[in-house]
């Protein structure tokens, strides 16, 4: 079981009993959150559960306890609201507004670049929730696409306020002297130099280079390591999204620049301030313009979601069913400080622990929903599983980005058993190292219109060995090899990204 296991000793359900923990929606360094069902008002909310080997930090209590202090105090529609912050035992945990939709994170990997209209009215909402924190003296310091959710009324909605600091005038005795903190690919230049001031226009930045990923698909910055990546905003300024995106209308261009500038007293000077500079270019209720994010084709998978498997009740494993697990780390959204959160896990199996006992799949086809074309090189899915090793099935070719050019959220070769089957593990040969993807079980094929909705996410994977045993202990129908990143096929500057497979096999359970 992995360490980030939330579930409580024995049991699944707090406050005795008022809280009942249904299922695991998110997953960091620091803590889960589930969706719970509070008895008493009868109404769904996130639990949002610290790690148990973190319960004893005095010092990280302490931050998950000024998370509740500061969120209790911002009451604001694009505010994810917190209900209570309880110790049980060896316990910790926030009470919290239930979100049913998904993080901004999800919406950018799943459509790509984001029409310059709803990018406004999502700026304008998230850019509003900052500016009811700075009036209230905090400063968020780690705003970035995992911390926006989007309901399904389409409302944007600001969490994670657990590394607010207070403004002027009051130390922040939780975070070491000389420590940065923030999220590399969003953190503000002066968040990087240890005596400078660090206020509103820290979020103003972070918020800025939100909407320049909205609008072009693409990270204002990129280096070969997170530190870097965070230095380059010392000597850069993010582009202007029209350098890379013409239809960026001329307006919202300036505003993306202004906020994004690395004097902060260029900047607007608050969310309050920039909010009002965006609002002239949404003509409609900003909520009703985003509401289209929460309608896409968007499940709760690789950005939101870390390693659900090592969090859901066990089965009885005996005989050839006892597998040894090792957690895996994948790099996820990786932050600069004492926090972190986005790590996504790999459930990795060795292959001497599995008995050649196989699991035939009796139909196999590939899956590329909506927003693809319905299949994927179709013709060649069979030669997954024609115990040939010389032959392979491949995605097709995809130009500017390893996510499919920005056009979707990823592609996939589904198999169907005869019957209900106890699956102990997906074996794969791998023909091209360095793709990443997850293994997904369903009891029937969901219709590809909606996407990933319906398949069960059990574990995500690195394809960084010629064969990879990944656990799976499922009794299911359909096991859905789905593929989220691709490698690039030569170091030319204009290459193309793909991936491919030779084999695909089940051990039964």
């Amino acid at each position: 079981m992995s360490d980030a296991t939330p579930t409580p000793p024995g049991a699944r359900v707090l406050a005795h009993g008022r809280y009942e923990l249904e299922e695991p929606i998110a997953s960091g360094g620091v803590a889960t959150v589930w969706r719970a069902f509070d008895a008493r008002l009868e109404r769904s909310v996130a639990i949002k559960l610290l790690h148990p080997h973190l319960a004893s930090d005095a010092i990280t209590v302490q931050r998950f306890e000024r998370e509740s202090l500061n969120g209790s105090i911002l009451q604001h529609p694009n505010v994810v609201a917190i209900y209570d912050f309880e110790m049980e035992g060896d316990v910790a945990y926030l009470v919290m507004e239930y979100v049913d939709g998904p993080s901004l994170k999800e919406v950018l990997a799943s459509t790509g670049p984001m029409d310059p209209t709803v990018a406004a009215a999502l700026g304008e909402q998230v850019a509003s929730a900052l500016g009811a924190a700075h009036r209230q003296g905090l400063i968020h310091r780690d705003v970035k696409p995992a911390n926006i959710l989007i309901a399904s009324d389409g409302s944007a909605k600001v969490t994670d306020f657990g590394i607010a600091k207070a403004l002027a005038g009051h130390q922040d005795s939780l975070t070491e002297t000389g420590s940065v903190v923030g999220t590399a690919a969003y953190v503000a230049p002066e968040q990087m130099l240890e005596d400078a001031e660090v206020d509103a226009r820290a979020d103003v930045y972070a918020l800025g280079v939100v909407l320049f990923e909205c609008l072009t698909g693409q990270a204002a910055f990129a280096g070969d390591t997170p530190t870097a990546t965070a230095a380059a905003r010392l000597t850069r300024e993010v582009p202007p999204p029209r350098q890379v995106r013409a239809d960026v209308p001329r307006a919202l261009d300036e505003i993306i620049v202004r906020a994004t500038r690395r004097d902060p007293r260029v900047r607007y000077t608050s969310g309050d301030q920039l909010a009002a500079a965006l609002r002239p270019l949404v003509e409609n209720r900003p909520a009703d313009v985003t509401a289209t994010l929460s309608r896409s084709d968007i499940a709760r998978s690789t950005a939101a979601v870390a390693d659900v498997s090592a969090v859901r009740e066990p089965r009885p494993m005996t005989g050839r069913r006892r597998i040894a697990a090792i957690a895996v780390g994948l790099a996820g959204l990786v932050l600069i400080g004492v926090l972190s959160s986005g790590a996504l896990r790999e459930n990795q199996i060795d292959l001497s622990d599995l008995e050649n006992d196989q699991l035939s799949s009796i139909n196999s086809s590939s899956y590329d929903p909506p927003n693809g074309d319905g299949s994927e090189n179709e013709g060649s899915v069979r030669l997954l599983t024609d115990n040939n090793l010389a032959t392979s099935w491949s995605t097709e070719p995809y130009q500017r980005s390893p996510r499919f050019g920005n056009l979707k959220a990823g592609v996939g070769v589904w198999f169907e058993f005869e019957d209900v089957s106890d699956v102990a593990a997906v074996i794969l040969d791998v023909e091209s190292l360095g793709f990443e993807g997850e293994v997904r079980v369903a009891d029937e094929v969901p219709d590809d219109s909606i996407g990933l909705i319906g398949w069960d996410f059990v574990t995500s994977f690195t394809a960084d060995e010629e064969q990879l045993a990944i656990q799976v202990d499922r009794s299911t129908k359909y096991v859905l090899v789905w593929l989220t990143l691709l490698v690039p096929e030569s170091q030319d500057a204009d290459t193309r990204y793909r991936a491919s497979l030779a084999e695909v096999r089940f051990v039964a359970g």
